[in-house]
């Protein structure tokens, strides 16, 4: 039932951005940005009253609708007011922001829960969503395009950013694995407070993104970005060995070097083919490749675990790393061009 609960997020996020790409192109993004958070206050309000399975699935629903529409924004914001030389760097100290949530969110979270229950905690959660909702009314966007809101083809993702997307997809059908399986494999060798890893994991990150997108935008992606995806694949084969917390700490710092550092620069890579007045539908294909890999890779690893153990899912499933580096290298060419580009602002309305 939790698995259903959870892929009925996953899903949901992922149907509605063919709607929520184009609208992000078309209309003022800090009202979108207003809207989905005031959605996302509605599933909070629905999680602390629920009671039974439906009104869950209806709360992750709706959560799923929100975020579709918050993420999108945000990321396409951030790539519009950032200088074009340190967008690179720009999406990575942004999405610092996710990291310390990451690093402090679920602790905060559980120690509400013992002292107030569910109900009260999820209300919180409401209200910092309605703030941050109003906060979102106070960002000064970029003037709105002049790009007709319609649902076809060329504005539900954009097919400049196809290659990037593809690599996000391997990467993200390797990470989500982390999260999923981590926790039973830990205990399965008798390390049972693997809570750390999340933690340190995101602390390391708030360091390892702004560094690598630092030196990408210095160096080129086309030098950090293979160094990234074997860092991370070294990070899954020492998770396999780890039999000890010291051994799931070093991969955890390992792994924000690694998947950790590479989101951002391929997210950028996105942003960076098309035009500032497609990156509603740059963004949203980023995301699909993000999607589409947390909703393979947790079968893909289950069948290994099925057959074998956790031990071979750890070190068969970086197999998929290795083909994102041979697309990667593959379209090296095209990826250095998308990087080095001059960018265009806009592109002529049909």
């Amino acid at each position: 039932i939790v698995g259903v609960v959870t892929s009925v997020f996953a899903i949901s996020a992922l149907l509605i951005k063919p709607f929520s790409g184009p609208a992000i192109d078309s209309f003022n993004k800090k009202y979108i940005l207003f809207g989905s958070g005031l959605l996302i206050s509605l599933a909070f309000l629905i999680y602390g009253f629920a009671d039974n399975i439906n009104l869950l699935i209806m709360a992750r629903l709706v959560h799923g609708f929100g975020l579709g529409f918050t993420v999108l924004a945000c990321l396409t914001i951030v790539s519009e007011i950032v200088p074009e030389k340190e967008l690179t760097t720009g999406i990575a100290v942004f999405s610092i922001a996710a990291a310390v949530s990451s690093a402090f969110g679920p602790q905060t979270g559980l120690s509400l829960l013992k002292e107030i229950g569910f109900s009260s905690t999820f209300l919180i959660g409401m209200v910092i969503m309605v703030l941050s909702s109003i906060m979102a009314l106070t960002l000064k966007t970029p003037n709105k395009p002049s790009v007709k809101y319609r649902i076809d083809f060329h504005n539900i993702y954009a097919k400049e950013a196809l290659v990037p997307a593809s690599i996000m997809m391997l990467l993200s059908a390797v990470y989500v694995n982390v999260t999923a399986f981590i926790v039973l494999f830990s205990e399965s060798v008798g390390v049972m407070n693997i809570g750390l890893f999340f933690t340190v994991n995101a602390l390391a990150l708030i360091f390892s993104r702004p560094i690598v997108a630092y030196l990408s935008d210095r160096f080129g992606v086309e030098k950090m970005l293979p160094m990234s995806i074997i860092i991370f694949g070294l990070s899954m084969i020492l998770i396999s060995f780890s039999r000890n917390q010291s051994m799931f700490l070093v991969a955890a710092i390992l792994n924000a070097f690694g998947y950790g550092a590479a989101q951002p620069l391929i997210q950028s890579l996105c942003m960076k083919s098309v035009p500032k007045n497609r990156r509603g539908s740059a963004s949203a294909t980023s995301y699909y490749g993000t999607d589409i890999g947390y909703l393979v890779g947790p079968i893909i690893a289950g069948k290994i675990v099925e057959s074998y153990n956790y031990q071979t899912m750890y070190r068969f499933t970086p197999i998929l790393l290795c083909i994102a580096l041979i697309v990667f290298f593959s379209f090296r060419k095209k990826i250095i061009a998308i990087d080095r580009k001059v960018v265009i602002l806009s592109e002529p309305n049909t």
